[in-house]
């Protein structure tokens, strides 16, 4: 049986959760109840974010905002300096019967200011994306696109940025915009 890819879009956010899983958690009282992936210890994070498309046209045919989950991973002990930030999510705008669905997933160097176990931890991240994106019942398309975060780690149980992402036109439509996310620690 065949489902439409926005009936796996769970399915495709899940996975690096469920990748996580099969690593049996450390066994430090510090690190007890995080995911061990590749060798780093992350803790689950969920809450909401907000996407906002910078064009007015856009926001006339598609809706004001979108509001979204969010259901991350996060490394609360990364050190400071130069590391690596993943990306991986999607979002929907709809208003009356019109839509339009956005998956993206890529990978950009991040600056931590300060290191993540730090009560306020703040960081710069530069991604480039593949934005694989559907206007109504039309066809999927693919385009490359960049985001820009700012955000920090508040207290080792918070998570708060906003981002810029930049992708080109799909039939003379800009799903572009402005987005913010607020998420805590599950564990």
């Amino acid at each position: 049986m065949r489902y439409p890819i926005s009936s796996r879009i769970p399915l495709a956010l899940a996975l690096p959760l469920l990748v996580g899983l099969a690593s049996p958690p450390s066994t430090g009282a510090e690190e007890a109840g995080r995911l061990t992936l590749f060798g780093h210890h992350y803790s689950v994070i969920a809450g909401a974010s907000v996407f906002v498309p910078d064009e007015t046209t856009t926001r006339s045919i598609y809706g004001r905002r979108s509001f979204a989950p969010v259901l991350a991973l996060w490394n609360f002990q990364s050190p400071r300096g130069l590391g690596l930030a993943w990306d991986l999510g999607a979002q929907r705008l709809t208003d009356l019967d019109r839509e339009a669905s956005v998956i993206r997933g890529g990978v950009g160097p991040r600056i931590l200011f300060a290191p993540a176990a730090a009560d306020f931890a703040p960081y710069l991240t530069v991604r480039g994306d593949a934005y694989v994106m559907r206007l109504g019942q039309g066809s999927w398309r693919t385009e490359p696109g960049t985001n820009v975060e700012l955000g920090a780690s508040v207290l080792r149980h918070v998570v708060v940025s906003t981002r810029y992402d930049a992708v080109r036109k799909i039939d003379g439509v800009s799903l572009s915009g402005f987005s913010g996310r607020v998420a805590v620690k599950v564990f």
